[in-house]
């Protein structure tokens, strides 16, 4: 697949998305989890709610001619989502101006195609069960999402179809990334065109009160990597009421930072390479390098916040915290406080490369009983082109050009892997107990690969 994607958002004159989540997304924590893909305008791109997203890259609306066709022969859907329709409702009584991938592509398809689209409107833990139980029991079922907890078990399964049959995968509007996480034993099952990237939400106001370099400065001169981050952190890490503990930290975020870490160090905590089945990276050298920074960031060094819940938003609104991450653009309107908060992208591992980071991917997959395959592909590439138009509306304008193909290019360079697999919690329990208890690297490390492989054994059935 082509990657046009910066190139296209600066030729748009105008000014997510599906959530996911995962070993590098919000479900795994994050201030910001994204799920519905219900979208605000009157917060500039962000979601209403828990179940919504809190911020995107934009995608590509390719700046070109729709590829849509101009009829189909059967434009009959049956489509599982996760919003019900009275959710949806209540999101457009509260905003008028909200965007969802589904509902509100729904009316808008159609009326160019005629026939009925139907949706099955259940929660997000839910579809996986419903999108299963509907193809076990041959009921049709012709999109549904692609997210980080019902793959790989869909794909290994064969519970949806290889996308290729019915999408064009060298088409420069869908995401390589997203392909590229959905793909198992070769096959691709999942197709997406919109992202939100992990990045560095910072507090410029303390920065500039200290006199210290902000990620982004140092970012625009090719020096954000791990070095300058634990200088800044440090520097910004203190004890305040002299009682020996630190009360002011440099960073501090939820207990799967290590997974931004390592995604930032070229890798994904998952690893679904045919070869070898479903196991982990945790034993790998780029692996051992992440984990021993932030086992010294939390217990040596100490400029790292030991994670209490979600703690870390009220200390960085209030000031007791410098950096934190956050999903897109949500990094700039997720909290509100009395300091100028500003972004910048994850800070390169010494194995990593410039931009590679971890993020939200979803997509959308064609089930095994889908009697339209065609008409499900046109849907998704109608409602990817429709969420596009709606963020472009709002994302330049508030943003500015500058920032969104930032953000965009970011989106071409995440690594992502999906994490619905037996034991992944409890890997992610020791991986975190063992970083912030100065377990040695290689113990725990190797704990948590062999609970990835037991998990995987499990839910495949390997």
């Amino acid at each position: 697949m082509k990657k046009k994607f910066l190139a296209v958002m600066m030729a748009i004159t105008c000014t997510l998305s599906l959530a996911a989540c995962g070993g590098d997304t919000p479900d795994e924590g994050s201030s910001a989890p994204g799920k519905s893909g219900t979208e605000s305008k009157s917060e500039g791109g962000t979601n209403e709610g828990g179940s919504a997203e809190e911020g995107n890259a934009d995608g590509d609306s390719s700046g070109t001619a729709s590829a849509l066709p101009d009829s189909l022969e059967n434009a009959d859907l049956v489509i599982v989502w996760d919003t019900t329709e009275e959710a949806w409702n209540n999101t457009l009584q509260e905003d008028p101006d909200a965007f969802n991938l589904v509902w509100s592509t729904k009316a808008a398809f159609e009326e160019k195609y005629g026939g009925t689209v139907t949706v099955i409107g259940v929660g997000w833990g839910e579809q996986q069960g419903q999108v299963i139980s509907m193809v076990n029991s041959g009921e049709v079922c012709d999109l549904a999402q692609a997210h980080d907890q019902n793959f790989p078990t869909y794909g290994a399964k064969h519970v949806v179809q290889d996308i290729s049959k019915y999408v064009d995968l060298n088409d420069d509007f869908w995401f390589d990334s997203t392909t590229k996480a959905f793909t198992f034993g070769g096959v691709p099952y999942a197709v997406g065109a919109d992202a939100a990237p992990v990045v560095i939400s910072y507090n410029k106001t303390l920065f500039s009160q200290a006199g210290i370099k902000t990620p982004m400065e140092y970012f625009k001169e090719g020096k954000w990597n791990w070095d300058t981050f634990r200088e800044v952190a440090l520097a910004l890490t203190g004890d305040t009421d002299g009682d020996g503990t630190n009360d002011v930290y440099g960073f501090g975020w939820w207990d799967s930072f290590y997974v931004q870490m390592l995604n930032a160090n070229g890798i994904v905590g998952i690893n679904y390479e045919a070869e070898n089945g479903v196991g982990s990276n945790y034993t790998t050298t780029q692996a051992t390098e992440a984990f021993t920074f932030l086992q010294d960031g939390y217990i040596k060094d100490k400029f790292i916040q030991i994670p209490d819940g979600d703690k870390f938003i009220s200390d960085y609104k209030s000031g007791k915290l410098a950096m934190t991450c956050e999903y897109g653009f949500a990094a700039i309107t997720a909290y509100e406080c009395d300091y100028e908060i500003e972004w910048a992208p994850l800070p390169t591992g010494p194995s990593g490369e410039t931009y590679d980071c971890g993020g939200s991917l979803t997509g959308f997959c064609i089930p095994a009983t889908s009697k339209n395959p065609e008409g499900a592909a046109v849907f998704a590439r109608m409602a990817y082109e429709m969420l596009h138009e709606w963020q472009n509306n709002t994302r330049i304008a508030l943003y500015g050009q500058e920032q969104v193909d930032l953000m965009n290019t970011l989106s071409e360079h995440i690594n992502f892997a999906p994490i619905g697999i037996e034991k992944y919690w409890d890997a992610n329990w020791t991986i975190f107990s063992g970083l912030k208890d100065g377990i040695p690297v290689s113990t725990f490390a190797t704990n948590a690969d062999e609970q990835i492989k037991e998990g995987a054994t499990v839910t495949l059935g390997e």
